[in-house]
């Protein structure tokens, strides 16, 4: 059965993603998995952020955070930063 969403990955998450140590990278690409059934929760993992037009959702994978949006059934990967630095884009 497929997933219900669809992640992508943008050039500018992709180039975030590398510049993380390895063993950061596989933390978080095991938990983009759970954005392919669920992208809207469960809380406190993933948040709606309030007054953004890019990157309305957050997944946080300590210490770090993914900027995403859900469009349809497609859910757009932005930024991955440590959770200090997420928010200044």
């Amino acid at each position: 059965m497929p997933a219900p969403f669809v992640v992508h990955l943008t050039q500018t998450f992709q180039g975030d993603l590398e510049r993380l140590p390895a063993a950061a990278q596989e933390k978080i690409l095991q938990a983009l998995r759970r954005l392919e059934t669920n992208p809207f929760g469960p809380p406190p993992k993933v948040k709606k952020l309030k007054g953004t037009s890019v990157g309305q959702w957050r997944l946080e994978v300590w210490p770090y955070c993914v900027r995403y949006d859900v469009i349809g059934r497609e859910v757009a990967l932005y930024r991955v930063h440590h959770r200090m630095e997420i928010y200044r884009d």
